[in-house]
């Protein structure tokens, strides 16, 4: 990612105390607050910016980091290290510990944590000399990592979300990309207004046992080689459980098995998808003097 640099975005030098960061990311917010712009993407922007920045340099231990780690700050950002993650968007545990894969930045100017922007706005006034009423806070946008098998089957997350433990309902059957909308968990509102909400996109993570496209769940099989040759009924997992997939006599390493109806059903309860299984010969190695004379009179039969 490309490297930022947060003391320019906010016109100060790498020295600046504390007080002067504040000072200064007052200032600046005043001008391109998007209350200020409406309409105006070009100062919506460079808010985001202004915030990404001082929500780094405020704190010592981010700004030690970004300090000393310079241009490999993001990469290290990226990777989930340090105090909290940049650019706004901030990542957090789900109980159990381990990282949870779980994210939320802010859409539109939403306010940054552990700041108050009633600070900043006090003196702000409508047109008509009035000080400024009820405004609704913005809304957050936020990802989410889950199994194949958790959005096959469903699942729920408690999510620690500033001091706040949030119970989410992943419905069973939602896709990559698919969206959980959680009211009035986004930012506060200004002067009083409803808070904001917060929209969380699901990303499905495959593994080394299940990969999942679209409605369609795709596994590998092992099988031996005599199973290859002479068929067989072997035993699959799959998310529902187990049954018996049929191989006929002399599948070949690589061969894909559709079986209708056996993958994720969509949220809606109205499509099902297929569960696609490949089989993988497995080879043996170490084997006997006896099985050794056995294949090479195979051989000689040009098998």
């Amino acid at each position: 990612m490309e490297y930022k640099d947060y003391y320019k975005i906010l016109g100060i030098s790498k020295t600046a105390s504390a007080d002067e960061i504040k000072k200064a990311y007052r200032k600046l917010a005043r001008k391109h607050h998007p209350d200020v712009n409406p309409n105006d993407k070009t100062a919506e922007s460079k808010f985001k910016e202004l915030q990404e920045a001082y929500d780094v340099l405020k704190d010592e231990k981010k700004r030690k980091e970004y300090d000393e780690l310079g241009t490999n700050y993001f990469n290290y950002k990226n990777a989930g290290g340090g105090a909290g993650a940049s650019q706004g968007q901030y990542y957090y545990d789900y109980s159990g510990g381990g990282h949870s894969g779980f994210n939320y930045g802010y859409n539109n100017a939403g306010g940054g944590e552990g700041f108050n922007f009633e600070d900043i706005f006090s003196d702000l006034f409508n047109r008509s000399g009035k000080k400024q009423g009820p405004a609704r806070g913005n809304d957050l946008n936020a990802e989410l990592e889950i199994s194949v098998t958790e959005s096959v089957k469903g699942a729920e997350r408690i999510i620690n979300l500033n001091g706040e433990k949030i119970k989410i309902k992943i419905p069973a059957g939602i896709s990559n990309g698919g969206k959980i909308k959680l009211s009035g968990k986004g930012s506060a509102g200004f002067n009083g207004g409803p808070n904001g909400d917060l929209y969380i996109t699901i990303s499905v993570l495959n593994d080394n046992i299940y990969e999942r496209k679209e409605n369609d769940i795709y596994i590998n099989k092992k099988i031996k080689l005599t199973e290859a040759v002479l068929g067989a009924k072997v035993e699959v997992s799959a998310i529902d459980g187990k049954f018996m997939l049929t191989i006929p006599p002399g599948t070949q390493n690589g061969t894909k098995f559709r079986i209708s109806k056996k993958g994720a059903t969509d949220v809606s309860g109205k499509k099902t998808g297929d569960l696609i299984v490949t089989v993988y010969v497995d080879i043996p190695s170490g084997i006997s003097d006896k099985t050794k004379k056995i294949f090479a009179e195979l051989s000689k039969e040009g098998i």
